[in-house]
Formats: C-alpha cells, structure tokens, sequence
C-alpha cells in the first residue's frame, strides 16, 4: 500500500469554507508578459506549469487596484479582459489546485510611467523626488556602495478621500476576480508596499489619526481589509500576504505585526509571512535556507492568532518544508523560486523521486531578468514562462527520428544538451577530458558558501548518469573517436578560460579557480584578489569564511557590475557585516611583486601587501576544439562559454536548445 513520504505537507487544510489538497502554495511573483493588460499566453502558460506540478494553491501576481497604484506594468481588470482572466482560473482548477490571485498598490513605490494620472502616486505620507523610500538610506557606507534607489517623482500624502478610493479599489478589482472564477486573494501587505508603508515608521510621518502609533498606523490597513470583507462577503477566503518585521531598528517589529495581524484575522483567514529587508526577501545563495520561519514561527505560537499561517523563504525542498509544518512552526509553506525551478516538485515528492527535482541556485537570475530585462529567464529550467512555445516538463515530445550525438565537454552545457537529447530519444555520447562531470562547477565541491551550486552541480552529473548517456571520462576527441561513433551531430561545449592580464609580475600571481581546483595551493593569511566582478569577490567570501583578510581591487568605480537587481544588493549588504575585505575601486594595479600589489588610485600609489595574489579579470571562449571538429559531422553546433562567455542559465538553455534542434 502508498505510503506518504511527507504526511505533513500533504495532508488537506480548509481555509474558511475552501478545502485545499495540501500545503504548498506557489507564492505570487510578477512576470511581466502583460499587453493590454491582461496576461498574454506566455503567462498563462506559465501559471498553468505550477498547477501542473501540483501546489495545492496556485497565485497570480501582482494585479494592481487602482490607477497610481502601479509600480510596473499593470493588469487591468475590464470586461475586455474578463475572458483572459477567467481562462486562468480555470486552468488553475484543472489540476485541482486553488486559484488565487494577489492584489497590490504600491503607494510611493508606484512609477507614473505605468500609471494614467501622476497625481494619484501616493502614500501615507509626503516625499520628495530623489528620496531613498528606504530605512537603510541614513546609514555611512563606502563609496564602492553605489545607491541606485532613488525616487525621481514625487510622492504626496494621501486624505480621506483617497483612502476611500484605495479602499473600494482593493474591493472592486477582489470582487472582479472572483466573479473571475478565483477562489481567493491574497492581499500584499509585504515589505514596501502601500498597507505596510501604513505600518512602517520610517514612511508614516503622520502626526493625525492615522500616524504615530502601532493602534493608529494600522488603521489604514485594516479598513481596507474590512471593506474588502464587507465586499466579497463570508463565504470566500482572504489571504494576507505579512512582512514580519523590518529588520531595521526603528522599524515595525514581530511583536508589532503579531498585534496587527490579531486585528486582521476578523478579516482575513490566512497569512503568509514575509519580512523587510532584500536578502532575506529574496536571499542569495549565500543565507540560510527557511530563513523567515521563526517569524511564521512566533506569530503561529503568539496564543493570540488563530488563523492557519504559512511560512515563506528560500524553502526549497519538501524534506525541510515537511519538517517546517511537522514542528508546528507553519501550518503551510509558501514557494516562489523552488516552484520556478522546478514546478513538478509536488508531484515528484509524492512519488519518491526527490533526486529529481531540480534544485533552485537563488542566483536571482528569474529577478533581474524579469524587471530589468523584461525577459525572464530561470537558470536551471529552460522551460519556465515559455510553455507556449515549449510545452511542459512532462510531455517532452520524442524526436521523429532517432539521430546518434556526441556531445565534448561534460561542464552545465554539455550536460544538459546530452542529458535533453537522451530524453528524446537519440543515443549520446558525451566525452569529457577531465576525470569527472561538472566543468568549472566542480569548484562547488571545495566553496564554502555556493550550497545551491553545489546541489544542482551533483543533480546535473546524477541526471546525466541515469539519462542513458554513454559517458567517456578522460577522453579526448580523436578522429577515431569519431569514426567509432560516426555521429549525426556534434555538440560542442568546451567552455571558456581565464583572460591573464598584462601585469608586471603576473607570474606571481595565480588565476582565483586554483584556489578550488590545485589542491596543493598554498594560501597566506592575506589575499589580494584582482578584479572585483562577481568571480572575484565571491572568491573573496569563500577566503574570508577560511579566515584569510582579503582585499579586492577594482579598476572601476563601481563592483559587481557583473550581477544585477537584488542578488547584487543582498551580496552589497553582506559584504558590509565582513570587516576582513576590503574593496577598493578605482584601482589601476601596477605591479605585483612577492610581497603585494602595487596600485594607483585617486592619484597615489598605493602597495596592498599580500601573501598570495589572485586575478579574476574575465574568461576567454575556448573553441579550438570547433573549428578542429567543424567538418567532422552533418551538423557541428557550438555551445556554452565555448561560444559566448555567460553564466549558469546561458550554458544551461543552450544545451537544452541545442538538443531540440536535432
């Protein structure tokens, strides 16, 4: 007889009157494929592909309610789009998950650009423009700490009427939704947002009834919850989506919201809890995994809450969310980027195949290439918001005929164009020149802080493995070799290597992977590390945590330009609390001698001494191979750094690509 493998977190919960299969809900998060406003069939696609996977409760994100409320690109709820709308609840139904949609307003985070009438961006209270809305703003940081949160527009401060407006926006577009086919909202009430610049101190400076203390900066908030309530009536559930604190001193508290959130529940019938602050929002892979529980945690055990309340952050496997619910911390888990990565984690930990689910990097990758790139890209599944075009992850359609692959280079592109043709059915061989699979990502097994790397490397060999793959460790590619084989294609992904500055003395420094890769290396208690992109200064951390003072030296003004969006700032903020490196920008390295780095800045030079140098100034692709095997095959593609330096998602698609196209 079945047995379940984690009884906690599929076990059924009723929320109101509303029965939902089990306890994960795929936490709302923006994708912005919106025209006209409404999803285009991009995200429909999408938001289909979790409720696919099997979360019990599936969310649309961010539908703003009201003109001034828009800090991108909106949703509009119009008959017009009424269909569009419609068409997802139902495919959310379709696998029985619970279809939830997540109603926001940014307040002074709202951008005229994405709304008709300026006049409407407002808050709790006045703003100037080229203001940081940020508690952090008042702080002293280095200079190499560049702000790029400043607010150009201005932001005024609302009166009663537009607290009406706001309120009967929020139940209007909740009443739309639901005559939509969804069964619940999710109200944001999360870190920057409009009820909770209500809450915060740093952005209520009201002096009426709505400002000053905890009982009069919450009554904003609450109303809104009540109208709402008052709108859709008793028998449909609301969700609140709660920072937990601020994470800031002089900031809304735990204890605070465990008080606001006790008031609420006469409203609402569960909450989700979040928290302030952007690396423990959307932490890197550098935080701790569950890293928001103990909020969930406190509010759960507070006595004065009794509504069920979910847990959300960086819970990315179903052992640790089993757990989670199993000591009584949560009732539920939210996931937002273990869903993205892999939206078949349900139903993959229901039937015993926990090795395969593909594990999150919490690279931000899926962040920075929706809001910045408006083109978003998950790093490790190829597949996400591109259902349209694609299809699923499990109805991969089979080629039409059976071809024979050889695939050089085993690193992430090799792998996955080997392990995607397998799956289709062609016979692959993958010959790989080192004594293992991997590439540059065996440095995981040695780094003291890239735990997701790691994981997803050790998935990628174990997937491979098990493909069917024929793989050939220790092997160069021979004419031989490819006369035994005779392939119809070559994929070729041998990757990139280090660019060597022209430094006098760079012979007594080494390149930042031997740090990883010679296991004879010896290091000094101090380290000077050339080049400050996102190579070098993660090398510096894993340094740091072994003990040794690094200094990082940039020759712009700026580090990290390599990485962007929240990654970038949650990685900016933790290299604050690690007093033992020091960056300096602006720096132009002279010489390296035995005993340091000597560097010009602002004019002066300067001698960082230094036991051991490092570089990390950039890769090269490296595709001789190629052009040795161009004409050795029908058909000779080049792939991954070896064509393009990149990072993890560019090697991973394209090996995925690479392998449709046969």
């Amino acid at each position: 007889m079945y047995k379940q493998p984690y009884p906690n977190l599929f076990k059924p919960i009723k929320i109101r009157n509303t029965m939902v299969k089990n306890r994960i809900m795929s936490a709302p998060n923006l994708l912005i494929r919106t025209i006209g406003g409404r999803p285009d069939n991009y995200y429909l696609g999408y938001i289909e592909h979790k409720a696919r996977g099997g979360a019990g409760i599936v969310t649309l994100g961010e539908a703003n309610v009201c003109d001034g409320g828009n800090h991108q690109f909106g949703m509009e709820p119009t008959l017009e789009n009424m269909p569009i709308f419609s068409e997802i609840s139902h495919v959310i139904h379709q696998y029985g998950a619970i279809a939830s949609v997540e109603l926001t307003h940014g307040g002074e985070r709202a951008n005229p650009r994405y709304n008709k009438d300026a006049n409407l961006i407002m808050g709790p209270s006045e703003r100037p423009p080229g203001q940081v809305a940020n508690p952090y703003a008042h702080l002293n940081h280095p200079k190499w700490v560049t702000h790029r949160a400043a607010i150009d527009w201005p932001c005024r401060a609302m009166n009663k009427a537009d607290m009406e407006y706001i309120a009967n926006g929020y139940a209007d577009t909740a009443e739309y939704y639901m005559k939509a086919g969804f069964d619940t909202v999710i109200i944001h009430n999360g870190p920057g947002w409009l009820l909770t610049q209500f809450i915060s101190p740093f952005t209520n400076k009201r002096t009426d009834e709505y400002g000053g203390s905890l009982e009069n900066r919450m009554r904003f908030p609450l109303y809104v919850l009540k109208t709402i309530r008052d709108r859709v009536g008793q028998q449909k559930p609301i969700l609140l989506r709660l920072s937990g604190t601020e994470r800031c001193e002089g900031g809304y508290t735990i204890e605070d919201m465990t008080t606001y959130l006790s008031k609420a529940q006469e409203y609402v019938d569960m909450a989700e809890i979040t928290t302030d602050g952007t690396a423990w929002v959307m932490a890197p892979t550098f935080m701790p995994h569950g890293l928001n529980v103990d909020l969930a945690e406190y509010i759960k055990k507070s006595g004065i809450v009794d509504i069920p309340v979910y847990a959300l952050g960086s819970i990315l496997d179903p052992e640790l969310a089993d757990r989670i619910i199993g000591s009584g911390a949560a009732d539920g888990v939210s996931m937002s980027r273990a869903l993205i990565s892999d939206p078949f984690l349900p139903k993959k930990a229901l039937t015993g195949r926990e090795d395969d689910i593909t594990p999150c990097l919490r690279c931000l990758n899926c962040s920075v290439s929706d809001n910045r790139d408006r083109h978003f890209i998950c790093s490790v599944n190829p597949l996400i918001s591109r259902e349209a075009r694609l299809g699923f992850g499990d109805n991969m359609k089979p080629a039409k005929s059976r071809k024979t692959v050889l695939v050089v280079g085993g690193g992430p592109a090799g792998m996955q164009a080997a392990i995607t043709a397998a799956e289709r059915g062609h016979d692959v061989t993958l010959a790989e020149r080192a004594d293992a699979l991997g590439g540059m990502l065996r440095f995981t097994a040695v780094d003291s802080l890239k735990h997701d790397l790691r994981r997803y490397t050790e998935y990628m060999v174990r997937k491979t493995n098990r493909s069917g793959v024929k793989v050939l460790l220790n092997t160069e590619v021979t004419d031989a070799l490819i006369e035994s084989i005779n392939p119809d294609k070559i994929i070729v992904a041998t990757g990139s290597k280090p660019i060597v500055p022209d430094i006098k003395g760079i012979e007594n420094a080494r390149h930042v992977s031997d740090i990883y890769f010679d296991p004879d290396i010896k290091l000094g208690d101090r380290i000077v590390i050339i080049g400050g992109g996102l190579v070098g200064v993660e090398a510096g951390m894993h340094l740091n945590t072994l003990g040794k003072h690094v200094t990082i030296l940039e020759r712009y003004d700026d580090i990290i330009r390599d990485s962007g969006g929240v990654y970038r700032i949650g990685l900016t903020e933790m290299l604050l609390e690690k007093p033992d490196i020091e960056i300096v920008i602006s720096a132009q390295v002279k010489e390296i001698a035995a005993s340091g780095v000597t560097y010009e800045v602002d004019g002066n030079s300067v001698t960082a001494p230094a036991e051991t140098v490092l570089y990390a100034i950039g890769m090269q692709t490296d595709d001789k191979i190629y052009l040795d095997l161009y004409n050795k095959a029908p058909f000779v593609t080049l792939i991954g750094d070896a064509k393009k330096n990149g990072k993890v998602h560019d090697a991973v698609h394209a090996g995925y690509y690479a392998a449709l196209d046969l």
